[in-house]
């Protein structure tokens, strides 16, 4: 959709730029007068006859009696738009004898306005937009356009206007012999036959028909008058792909700029008419859009679930293709014929730049076969050529399971943006001799794949990278920097990773290196490998667990602004306003370098009260006037303990020996565990009373599967059906690295809650079960069950927020909890 805006903005001011055919130095030297959204109740008195531009928009103006305009012979460009316009007296314009441009957009001007007298004054206007203004809700029968009015305008060349249900355009429309473009954007049309555009010039090159929301019944000849149409844009109007198809016999065997199909297939639809709603591409419905010599295509968002062998994506002249849009569909190019003819396009379409095929639910991601597949071992019919004059290729959120393809950029190929985020059919890519990737988002692709493409293929010119959703934090442990083969990258972006360290010398290499994005991580400083960065000038690390900057980063920061300026971005992270972090607060307060949200952020005070940096930073005085005078307690301090170090440290071992013991076993446990690569098969396994599945599944497993990207076990989806319940819960606890315990009021009631517990614990003190979280929904502390309650110095506790304010608080401990496992 994007490509055909972009071509709809180059038609429309290629168009202007003929209609206002003044350079661009004499464009400054107009004199322009705007009085947007000034509460006019009418057109100002006494302008100035010098004014060129006239801007009224967003006013209260109603009539535009006669001789308003009368001394403004200069005017060359009127706009009225979104007033509340009624009538326009039947000389309304007279005086503006050079007016070439006038727009009435969003008023309340019925066609019966346009007398025939009305634009006799202004002949030589070139582009006129009244669209916006009829109101269509008692026009149940034909509607005839005033044809006399408009036939005046002989040297108009862009004309938009309203589209009524029933339209006829009465023959003296003929005389607009240079009408180039035709635009009906407000549309209400339900039936347009071969009669409708018949007394409209064949001049136009350039047919909009936009947004047509009720089932439009469209005869096949409708463009026969239009015999050198260049752009036919039908997008979002509901006439269904088939009918859409069959307008094109008229331009078969032509050349064309544009053909827009974009969501002229909609379900509302179907019930009023004869078509289904799933669509599938058959060589009668391409028989026409086949023979012509079309620049852009798109067919996305209409519902195709299957095209037949030689059909979509074959055409007689496929080399004058520059763009084709085939998102939000529902049919594959990987399987049989489709594969053959994805093939086969790609390698017939030698001027191709854009290739879009984005948002295409297919199936279920098998992520294990996705990260085990050998890419050596595609077979040669599986691999897809792109073709050396591609640009652009947005693949995202492609979701399927079977045979992977090869996808393959040939040698010397400059692709300037390369989109395959959350895309399962591209985890396959080989990049040859001489390519080159300007822009590259492989977000929600694993890192593991990512890196192992890079380590074959790497892009030494990428400028721009974005890593999100990718499980970073595994791959940034590798002894293999995978950022060595990226050295040209100046914005990296590899937030929402899981990561709170990072390996010091990981962006070493990276010394073009500019923006960096480290949001929605688990960073409680800011990480010492930025040190390595000598060029950047901005850093995001919001969302993060952030409690200050310390002095070295600030001086840092501070050495980067002076050198070229520096921006940060701190949103949102636990940031504390305490007598620790009293420079911080004084240096958010006094720093050059660009901060967001004004440098004002939430923050917790001394006293453990919620507040925000500026307020601290405006009472600094007062809130930190006892910091310094606490310097005797802390020597106090000092010595008392140096007194508990030397004459207790005896007493304390012994009284906690068994504690102690345990403790260093659990530590040389966990040692042992990470040196045999110990695997869980679940995150976090979730026992919950009957009554909690609701809150679980809606409330708990969205967050912490799709969100956090973790694997629940729950006894009403992943529990083995005939396996005794017993034997299920103990095994899926000794299976996961945490339990969690929703406890509600009918918790006590459970019968097979103390068994539970009773298997946590033992799997807690023998088996490294590493976090026993309990979150209680409307109970009290007080009422949690007894077998709880023994296990109080081994759990950690979440009550529940009844309001939504306190909700992120929750989200973030249980977050931190889950994510940072310190044994106890």
């Amino acid at each position: 959709m994007h490509t055909v805006l972009g071509l709809v903005c180059s038609v429309v001011c290629c168009l202007s730029a003929k209609v206002l055919t003044t350079s661009k130095e004499t464009v400054n030297k107009w004199v322009t007068a705007d009085y947007t959204n000034k509460s006019l109740k009418e057109v100002p008195k006494n302008l100035s006859v010098h004014i060129n531009v006239l801007i009224l928009d967003q006013n209260e103006i109603q009539i535009i009696e006669n001789g308003t305009f009368k001394n403004l012979s200069a005017l060359i460009k009127l706009t009225i738009n979104n007033n509340k316009l009624e009538i326009l007296q039947p000389n309304a314009f007279d005086g503006l004898d050079s007016l070439q441009k006038l727009e009435l957009v969003g008023n309340r001007l019925n066609l019966s306005v346009f007398t025939p007298t009305l634009f006799r004054f202004i002949a030589k206007l070139r582009v006129l937009n009244v669209s916006r203004n009829i109101n269509f809700s008692d026009h149940a029968n034909w509607t005839h356009y005033p044809d006399r009015a408009f036939a005046k305008l002989i040297n108009l060349e862009d004309f938009s206007i309203d589209l009524a249900p029933f339209p006829i355009f009465g023959q003296e429309f003929k005389k607009m012999g240079n009408l180039r473009k035709l635009e009906f954007s407000h549309c209400q049309v339900r039936e347009i036959n071969n009669s409708t555009f018949t007394n409209f010039n064949s001049s136009v090159e350039y047919l909009y028909l936009w947004k047509c929301r009720h089932f439009v019944k469209v005869e096949n000849g409708i463009l026969e008058p239009f015999p050198h149409l260049k752009v036919l844009d039908v997008s979002n109007t509901y006439m269904h792909l088939i009918q859409a198809f069959h307008l094109l016999k008229p331009l078969a065997n032509g050349s064309m700029e544009m053909i827009n199909f974009h969501h002229v297939n909609d379900e509302s639809i179907t019930n009023n008419s004869i078509y289904r709603y799933e669509v599938i591409i058959t060589q009668g419905m391409m028989q026409y859009l086949k023979t012509i010599c079309v620049k852009v295509i798109d067919v996305s968002n209409n519902n195709i679930i299957d095209f037949n062998n030689g059909s979509l994506l074959t055409f007689d002249r496929p080399e004058c293709l520059r763009e084709i849009s085939l998102s939000k569909n529902r049919f594959s190019l990987f399987n049989g014929h489709q594969l053959i003819n994805t093939i086969q396009f790609f390698n017939s379409t030698s001027n191709l730049w854009k290739f879009e095929y984005s948002y295409i639910p297919l199936g279920f991601i098998n992520f294990t076969q996705h990260l085990e597949f050998n890419m050596s071992s595609i077979p040669k019919d599986r691999v897809i050529t792109l073709p050396s004059s591609i640009q652009v290729v947005q693949m995202s959120h492609i979701f399927r399971t079977g045979e992977p393809v090869l996808w393959e950029i040939p040698e010397n190929t400059k692709v300037s943006r390369f989109d395959v985020s959350f895309c399962q059919t591209v985890d396959q890519g080989k990049i040859l001799a001489g390519s080159e990737i300007d822009y590259l988002d492989v977000t929600g692709i694993d890192s593991r794949v990512i890196f192992d493409t890079l380590h074959l293929h790497p892009l030494s010119n990428l400028r721009t990278l974005i890593i999100e959703h990718s499980n970073l934090y595994i791959t940034s442990k590798m002894q293999d920097n995978i950022f060595t083969y990226i050295p040209g990258t100046e914005k990296l972006d590899i937030s929402n990773n899981f990561l709170w360290e990072l390996q010091l010398n990981i962006f070493e290499h990276m010394t073009k290196l500019t923006h960096l994005n480290l949001s929605n991580n688990l960073f409680r400083q800011i990480p010492m490998a930025i040190t390595k960065i000598p060029n950047l000038k901005e850093l995001d690390v919001t969302n993060n667990l952030l409690t200050n900057i310390n002095i070295s980063f600030q001086a840092y920061f501070k050495q980067l602004n002076e050198k070229h300026g520096f921006r940060l971005y701190l949103d949102n992270n636990a940031l504390v306003c305490d007598c620790t972090n009293s420079d911080f607060i004084q240096w958010l307060d006094k720093t050059n370098v660009t901060l967001d949200a004004d440098g004002t952020y939430k923050c917790i005070l001394q006293n453990s009260t919620e507040s925000n940096t500026h307020h601290a930073a405006l009472y600094y005085n007062y809130l930190y006037a006892g910091c310094n005078n606490r310097l005797w307690l802390k020597a106090v301090i000092g010595f008392f303990v140096t007194f508990i170090g030397i004459f207790f440290p005896f007493t304390l071992i012994y009284s906690f020996r068994w504690r102690i013991s345990f403790y260093l076993y659990k530590r040389f446990r966990n040692m042992l565990e990470k040196g045999i690569a110990v695997n869980f098969k679940y995150d976090v396994f979730v026992f919950y009373p009957e009554g909690g599945l609701s809150w679980v599944k809606h409330v708990l497993i969205p967050k912490l599967e799709r969100k956090w990207g973790l694997q629940i076990c729950i006894s009403d989806r992943d529990f083995i059906v005939g396996k005794p319940i017993a034997d299920e819960i103990a095994d899926n606890i000794e299976q996961s690295r945490h339990i969690i315990f929703l406890v509600t009021a009918s918790f006590k009631h459970d019968t097979w809650g103390e068994y539970a517990i009773e298997r946590a614990k033992y799997h807690h003190f023998s088996q490294n079960l590493q976090k026993i979280i309990v979150i209680t929904k409307d109970l009290q502390t007080e009422e949690i069950p007894h077998e709880l309650a023994m296990l109080w110095k081994d759990i950690a506790l979440i009550e529940w927020p009844m309001n939504e304010k306190d909700l992120e608080n929750t989200w973030n401990k249980l977050k931190l909890w889950l994510f940072l496992n310190q044994p106890n």
